[in-house]
């Protein structure tokens, strides 16, 4: 079981929120009405086996196989519509939509 070095907020805030404003995308990181928000939903308590043919890309390798991983994506969803479902790709080619960069955010 991995350890609780982070709070739900700060994992947040690390992952979501930081990089979208130091990126300029203004209509990411948060859940709010005129957001464009991507949700995931995490199992902390998840334990499984790196394994490449697992991946959600178009490379049959990685220098992780077999490394023991704690906690795992479930769903993706993209505007409302799921992208992975039980960690499964479930989305369209054309699902993701271009979202233009303002000026990069700062302190």
């Amino acid at each position: 079981m991995a350890k609780a070095r982070l709070t739900l907020k700060r994992m947040v805030d690390l992952l979501a929120t930081t990089p979208a404003r130091l990126f300029g995308l203004e209509r990411k990181g948060a859940i709010e009405v005129g957001r464009d928000a991507d949700l995931v939903l995490f199992d902390p308590a998840a334990r499984r086996t790196l394994r490449a043919g697992e991946l959600h890309h178009t490379s049959d390798y990685t220098p992780y196989e077999g490394f023991q991983l704690s906690g795992a994506v479930r769903s993706v969803f993209v505007r409302g519509r799921p992208v992975i479902r039980d960690g499964a790709h479930v989305g369209q080619r054309g699902d993701g939509r271009f979202v233009e960069r303002g000026s990069a955010g700062g302190s």
